[in-house]
């Protein structure tokens, strides 16, 4: 049974990177990100705040695509590399890390609390 977890996991890349170029073709496209704390990660204390972002396809799609993609930090360079190549509407918080990317347009709710 390791044997095929093994083998299922060389795959597993594969199958993200197929998703998330299916994900950026998409209308309305959703992005979020939450505080994760990560116990034993390598120069990092316990107490360091690290980051789940995380990609959806809009309320509409035809086949949902949920996206999620650990980054040590908070800054827009992480959405802006995941997002490369996406043109369109892009529904967001109130967080300024999504402001200036390339050819998308934001719509959101609003203002996140001590996130601009």
């Amino acid at each position: 049974m390791a044997n095929w977890l093994i083998w299922c996991s060389d795959y597993r890349e594969h199958i993200y990177d197929v998703l998330h170029r299916e994900h950026l073709k998409q209308d309305l496209p959703h992005a979020d990100e939450t505080e994760l704390q990560v116990l034993h990660e390598p120069d990092k204390a316990a107490q360091a705040k690290s980051f789940m972002w995380l990609y959806r396809t809009g309320r509409y799609a035809v086949h949902p695509i949920v996206l999620y993609e650990y980054q040590p930090g908070w800054g827009q360079e992480h959405p802006k590399k995941f997002l490369k190549g996406f043109k369109g509407y892009l529904q967001t918080d109130g967080y300024a890390g999504y402001n200036g990317l390339e050819n998308v347009k934001r719509v959101n709710a609003g203002p996140t609390p001590g996130g601009g």
